[in-house]
């Protein structure tokens, strides 16, 4: 009998494996395709690692929030000094 034994149908044990791997690799594909498309996921995934980054440095955030208390109060100053000149 030759190496490759066929079984009842006709068809080659040896391709079994291969269509199984075959399958896999196209369900990745899908898998990675389908997560390229969904937009909306992946933006919301971006801000939550942008979110955890900012979370990881409160020196960051302290000092941004230094510079918006420091600009408001210099547009409020400047706008007293502008009404009393007048």
């Amino acid at each position: 009998m030759s190496e490759s034994a066929t079984n009842g149908d006709g068809a080659s044990g040896a391709a079994e494996p291969d269509i199984e791997r075959q399958r896999a690799e196209l369900a990745a594909t899908v898998g990675e395709l389908t997560d390229r498309l969904d937009v909306p996921t992946r933006v919301k995934h971006a801000a939550d690692e942008r979110v955890e980054a900012v979370r990881e440095r409160p020196d960051l955030v302290a000092l941004v929030a230094g510079a918006l208390v420091v600009t408001l109060a210099v547009v409020v100053w400047r706008r007293r000094r502008r009404g009393s000149v007048a």
